[in-house]
């Protein structure tokens, strides 16, 4: 494709609401943002879809320019590293340029006049990630976007050139709701950009995705992973499995969400920390960790709800290692394949064929200005019943205090626990098992910012930039 090199401006704007015309798919679910400013842009030549992947609307070509959302990217689905670094790279090549928006609410906290960057991102940080807007659209469209930046520009705006791609990647990053142009030129751009590359996709029948889970890309990165396993299915203490004891996914299975003490509002990257923030502003400190540590578990808490598993990493009877995606050439996935290979060090005379770490409770609470974290876990010995379900015949409970960096044993359950008595090294189990449980929190953290629960804006970015390459992951012990 031949490159048009152009002035393209990032435009932000504060802007007012306007009353709703006629959408492609008004009888999709409504979506706000493009209900308010349909009128607006109908005026301007611009149609509007709520879901631009319903078959109507994906499978016609488009006659004018589309405003509309993705199937694939709900509300508050922030981009991730590889995503962020895809889009930064089409805009500082110049293919593409975007639009960002706010409401008028958050235009009391920008001076008057036109707004340098610093205040308008403050502004967006400041505003409810679901109100803040990111239009992603191709270059070859610039002459009917003036015409939409007219159209919406009621407020405040403040350009930025395509060389200062951070400033555009910091909004990116942080967008609650990214949406896209809809144009013969951006469906025919070939660039990597999630937003253009779902484009004239329709739903799969049945389904509110576009994505195929049994394409060949898809095959080829769960070949490498350990099967799908949500560690609910193993039961506990007065639930029977009711896992086939020939697909357990071994090792590791992380799949809790934190709980807080205190009603915290926002997780905050900062100087290389990590802090959790009240509604009053008030911070709370983190234990100190490896940043390509929380990289990678972050990364996992993803992975983990994109797909449905808890399992962490498997190790099979040949000594095959399979990992989670997220964790592959990690510092992080090395120790765990490590502490996958702890617990029948410690036990004796257990006939038993298999050991899974889970975490079972996972506690943040404050202590003075800083905020540790407490986790249960269990190490668990399986074996297969006469209906070759994953029975546990004993499981061994312990508690992980990140204050003291220590473990406690605190019981044993299972038909055969009592055998553990006297031929076991409680001790020495919690001590090589003990990390496990402090990734395990950390996952749970981020789990709790994928879920909503926490706003994880403030410092994104730089998160979602953090390299957390390490040692090569072994294929084979």
């Amino acid at each position: 494709m031949r490159r048009v090199r152009l002035l393209i401006s990032l435009v932000l704007l504060l802007a007012t609401g306007f009353s709703r015309a006629d959408v492609l798919d008004a009888d999709s679910p409504i979506h706000p943002f493009l209900q308010s400013v349909s009128t607006a842009l109908h005026d301007a030549g611009f149609d509007v879809a709520y879901n631009l992947n319903v078959p109507k609307v994906a499978n016609a070509e488009p006659r004018r320019p589309r405003l509309g959302a993705l199937a694939d990217l709900p509300a508050l689905r922030l981009p991730l590293t590889p995503e962020l670094v895809e889009w930064e790279a089409a805009f500082a090549r110049g293919e593409i340029g975007a639009l960002a928006w706010l409401p008028d609410s958050a235009a009391l906290s920008v001076s008057e006049g036109a707004p340098d960057f610093a205040q308008f991102h403050e502004a967006w940080l400041d505003t409810p990630a679901q109100e803040r807007v990111f239009i992603s659209w191709h270059v070859g469209d610039t002459q009917s976007i003036n015409s939409l930046q007219t159209a919406l520009l009621k407020g405040l705006a403040v350009g930025i050139r395509p060389q200062q791609v951070v400033q555009a990647g910091r909004l990116y990053a942080t967008a609650g709701q990214r949406l896209v142009v809809d144009t013969g030129a951006a469906r025919d751009y070939a660039g990597p950009v999630t937003e253009f590359q779902l484009l004239g996709e329709q739903l799969r029948r049945g389904s509110a995705t576009v994505l195929n889970p049994e394409s060949r890309d898809a095959r080829r990165q769960a070949s490498r992973e350990p099967e799908v396993f949500l560690k609910e299915g193993l039961g506990d203490e007065f639930e029977a499995s009711t896992i086939p004891e020939i697909i357990v996914p071994g090792g590791i299975a992380f799949g809790e969400d934190a709980v807080f003490q205190n009603e915290y509002e926002q997780l905050i990257f900062e100087s290389d920390r990590l802090w959790l923030q009240e509604a009053g502003g008030q911070r709370f400190g983190l234990p100190a960790d490896d940043v390509a540590t929380w990289k990678a578990t972050f990364d996992f808490a993803a992975r983990s709800e994109a797909i449905g598993s808890d399992a962490v990493v498997d190790i099979d009877e040949r000594s095959r290692v399979r990992i989670s995606s997220a964790l592959a050439d990690t510092d992080v996935g090395v120790e765990l394949i490590r502490i996958d290979t702890e617990p029948f060090k410690y036990v004796q005379r257990l006939d038993v064929r298999k050991s899974v770490i889970i975490d079972t409770e996972v506690n943040f609470f404050a202590r003075a200005a800083y905020t540790e974290f407490a986790t249960e876990y269990e190490v668990r010995f399986l074996q297969a019943d006469s209906m070759r379900i994953a029975r546990t015949q004993a499981a061994v409970v312990y508690r992980y205090e990140s204050a003291t960096q220590t473990v406690e044993h605190l019981e044993i359950w299972g038909p055969d626990g009592f055998r553990l008595e006297g031929r076991t090294d409680f001790e020495g189990l919690g001590s090589s098992t003990a990390n496990a449980a402090r990734h395990a929190a950390w996952v749970a953290l981020f789990r709790a910012t994928l879920n909503g629960s926490l706003d994880f804006s403030r410092g994104r970015y730089e998160f979602m930039k953090v390299d957390k390459a390490g040692r090569s992951t072994p294929s084979r012990l």
